[in-house]
């Protein structure tokens, strides 16, 4: 699955996207043509099931059907205002009075608790305690701030296929908050996140310090433009008509981003099947089951698959390309 069909697959928002990525040609239409054909009462119940509103059951229709429909009109005219990379600001009420307070160390006009990165299109990626490195819809993820939040972007991002794989890079690392003045091989925390997802794009003297603390709060004087770094825009209100979007297509969202979270889970997955086969090869090899030749050619060939592998994961380290090639297009099987 590469970025291309990957992007296409959220910015369309129908299924039918989602069934021509899963198989092949013949198959994919097949199937397609199964579900087009399905009853309004299974594909009403399937809507319940994903949680979609009774009034945007016959938009959940139409999307299933490949038919013109408000969500996609609506859809067209908010596609591209987030781009990967930006950067999400907001307060979270119930850790507002402790965690903002703690910032004022650092900005005493320090307002904001949490931060995040848009991924792709709708999509977002944070750090959050006990669920660590995940995926989630922009409006899932403000939902807690109601209107106290803004977005601000970095005009040096220029590759954001790159942003998009160090996003993914980072999935499922542990949350938690340990002073480094580099990034964080193994954890993450919100801000320390979003520092090492441009430092990994080689995104550097932007004005996120690389102190040994990196909180919330530098990136408030960032969007403040108190940091004395002229590569940061407010772009609060360009984006608004992008959030009220998410907000009224919530679980529409969800149905059409699955492919793009799920797809990266997969990936990570293979990625440990693999690590597992390798292993499993070098034991034979040790143990003499298997001669040196053949344990070589076998690593050999799961070398060769991941050398076309779109995406890297911060757990399986084999040598892999570093983000200076990330703006090659590779497929992931």
């Amino acid at each position: 699955m590469d970025n291309e069909n990957v992007t296409a697959g959220i910015r369309s928002a129908a299924l039918s996207s989602v069934f021509r990525a899963m198989a092949s040609d013949d198959l994919s239409q097949k199937l397609l043509m199964a579900t087009r054909a399905l009853p309004d009462k299974i594909l009403d119940a399937e809507a319940e099931r994903a949680g979609v509103p009774e009034d945007q059951w016959p938009l959940h229709r139409a999307m299933v059907r490949g038919k013109p429909n408000a969500f996609i009109d609506e859809l067209s005219s908010v596609d591209g205002l987030f781009q990967p990379g930006d950067i999400i600001l907001m307060t979270n009420p119930a850790s507002m009075k402790l965690v903002v307070s703690q910032q004022k160390l650092f900005y005493k006009q320090a307002r904001s608790s949490h931060v995040a990165l848009i991924h792709a299109d709708f999509v977002c990626v944070d750090s959050m305690p006990k669920a660590g490195v995940t995926n989630r819809i922009v409006s899932k993820l403000l939902q807690p701030a109601g209107d106290d939040w803004r977005v601000i972007r970095c005009n040096q991002v220029n590759d954001t296929d790159a942003v998009m794989q160090a996003c993914a890079h980072y999935l499922a690392q542990p949350y938690r908050v340990l002073p480094s003045k580099f990034s964080a091989k193994s954890y993450a925390y919100c801000s320390e996140l979003a520092r090492k997802v441009y430092v990994r794009c080689g995104i550097t003297d932007v004005g996120i310090p690389d102190d040994y603390v990196i909180a919330p709060a530098h990136f408030d004087m960032l969007a403040d433009g108190v940091a004395g770094s002229p590569h940061w825009q407010d772009i609060t209100e360009d984006v608004r008509p992008a959030v009220s979007f998410c907000n009224k297509y919530a679980s529409l969202l969800d149905i059409s981003v699955r492919l793009f979270i799920e797809g990266l889970q997969l990936n990570r997955k293979r990625y440990s099947e693999r690590t597992h086969a390798i292993r499993k090869i070098e034991q034979l090899g040790r143990s003499g089951k298997i001669s040196r030749e053949e344990a070589s050619k076998a690593k050999a060939s799961i070398q060769a698959i991941e050398d076309k592998m779109n995406h890297t994961f911060w757990d399986v380290n084999r040598g892999k390309k570093q983000a200076s090639s990330f703006s090659h297009r590779r497929k992931d099987a």
